[in-house]
């Protein structure tokens, strides 16, 4: 017992909280969203290879985004009974097992499989780490902290997969190789994880089911005590419009990979949903958002093979101009929308964003004039690259505009508090269905389709996906305008003080979350 407690006790001093965030609530989301960036870098491989139809390698696409839907519900429910790393290990190792058989086969049922269990466990992660950051990290490093476990992780990750998934099979490996580097570090993160003591990874100290409960709701709240500043305001208000714990207090970016569902003991669930489908700017700035995400997904998983066809294009190429081009589309966008003034009134973000969707239908014809031209005079031309090109830019700088301002409306145009919280899980549900979902899967049914119908060749069909995707654009402008129409033939707004979402108290309605890890983007 003497030699056990020094190693149990050098154990504990050898992963602080800081390695154990590093490892497990940034490497191991980010190693997990790579799988996605991968898949969409090795698209034509896979589908050379296994002769799938656009149809079945879109649904292929798709099928860890409905993984992460169906286990939505599921995982925040299961961690107030189960131990964290023995779920998180069982579910890391599930994960990398899945990721190393999609690696090896090549039978399309199996793949649609596996590739369901990698989203299924990755949910896990996306509920478990804003959890155990809002336990362990300091006040000064939680709004980081959250968003590198989140936002951050998904997105490097997924830009490292498709960088080493592409310039791979670009080089003439298999594709299995960018995968089984994934599931070879997966099964690392996991020895380690082995060896981190099981009270370190807990999100909660409680041992009965009861207090575990209350001590998640806990960090729940704290979590959404940060987040809901930002959810209400993307620009700093004046001094004497903010209190000083709203001063002091660091303010995180939107789309967290947490949101409570919580339902009101005096409304039912129907009475809920009643509630927000009678809520027209809800509604539509919901389809908004779910909108720009589709044309985002769309995008990523059409790109390389769209580019290949037309240009001829090296494969590496291909891959760097998608990362550049919709990197700088959507940092310029990102960086414009931030500094708007007046963001917390619905009618200025509206009117701001039903600009930033005209350019980005401007950037959609251009791409769209661009394919075109390319696709009926044949030859290479780079005039025609150059104005595609500029175009997508313009697209995703609106698109991005769009995804994170839009959001702020949908959550805010809820006035009720439990209604709200159920609101914002909906939304984020709507988003991941319709958008992540959806975009990989719907421009390969429409090539099918058109496939099957005219007789298509492999060119005319992805340009035909391709046109599926950005002409989405058009559909999120709408859908801006008319949340914006919403709001015109509503009451007047309120005072900027009154539309401002309050801090959710304690009360005794608070008493049975349901966690989901619904992301924006990835």
């Amino acid at each position: 017992i003497g030699i056990a407690a020094p190693r149990s006790f050098a154990a504990m001093e050898c992963f602080s909280k800081e390695i154990i965030f590093w490892f497990f609530c940034f490497g191991v989301p980010m190693f997990m969203a790579y799988n996605g960036g991968a898949t969409a870098a090795t698209v034509d491989t896979i589908q050379k290879v296994g002769g799938w139809s656009p149809t079945g390698i879109g649904l292929l696409g798709a099928m860890d985004k409905i993984g992460i839907t169906m286990s939505a519900g599921i995982w925040g429910y299961v961690l107030q009974h189960v131990p964290s790393k023995v779920l998180l290990s069982a579910g890391l190792l599930v994960n990398a097992v899945s990721v190393a058989v999609f690696a090896v086969t090549q039978n399309g049922y199996l793949m649609y499989t596996t590739k369901m269990l990698i989203g299924f466990t990755e949910g896990l992660q996306w509920v478990w780490a804003p959890l155990w950051v809002a336990r362990w990290a300091d006040e000064e490093k939680l709004p980081l902290w959250i968003n590198l476990s989140g936002c951050v992780a998904a997105g490097v990750g997924n830009g490292v997969g498709m960088l080493l998934a592409g310039s791979s099979t670009a080089n003439g490996l298999p594709y299995a190789f960018p995968f089984q580097v994934e599931a070879a570090v997966l099964l690392l993160l996991l020895l380690l994880m082995v060896m981190v003591p099981a009270e370190k990874m807990a999100i909660t100290s409680c041992l009965k089911v009861d207090q575990v409960k209350n001590e998640i709701m806990d960090s729940d709240r704290k979590i959404r005590t940060y987040s809901d500043d930002l959810m209400n305001l993307s620009i700093d208000h004046p001094p004497s419009r903010q209190s000083s714990e709203a001063r002091a207090r660091p303010r995180i970016r939107s789309g967290s990979f947490l949101h409570p569902v919580m339902v009101a003991e005096d409304m039912s669930i129907r009475q809920q949903l009643e509630e927000l489908y009678s809520n027209k700017l809800y509604c539509r700035s919901a389809m908004a958002f779910a909108s720009s995400n589709y044309v985002n997904a769309g995008l990523a998983f059409i790109w390389i093979r769209l580019f290949i066809e037309l240009w001829t294009m090296e494969k590496q190429l291909s891959v760097v101009s998608y990362l550049l081009l919709t990197g700088v589309g959507g940092a310029l966008g990102i960086c414009h929308s931030s500094g708007i003034e007046g963001s917390h009134d619905p009618r200025l973000t509206l009117a701001y964003l039903r600009k930033a969707m005209c350019y980005s239908c401007l950037g959609a014809v251009m791409t769209m004039v661009g394919l075109s031209l390319q696709l009926i005079h044949g030859d290479i031309r780079h005039i025609f690259l150059i104005l595609t090109w500029f175009g997508v830019v313009l697209l995703c700088m609106g698109i991005a505009s769009t995804t994170g301002l839009i959001q702020i409306v949908c959550n805010n145009s809820v006035e009720d508090e439990k209604v709200r919280s159920f609101g914002v899980g909906l939304a984020q549900g709507i988003n991941n269905f319709f958008g992540n979902c959806f975009g990989p899967l719907l421009p390969q049914m429409v090539m099918d389709l058109l496939i099957a119908a005219f007789h298509l060749n492999e060119k005319h069909a992805l340009f035909s996906g391709a046109v599926s995707v950005v002409c989405i654009a058009f559909a999120v402008l709408g859908y801006v305008i008319a949340a914006l129409r919403a709001v015109e033939h509503g009451q007047p707004a309120a005072p900027i003080e009154a539309q401002r979402m309050q801090v959710v108290p304690e009360d005794a309605a608070d008493q049975q979350p349901l966690l989901h890890p619904w992301c924006c983007n990835y």
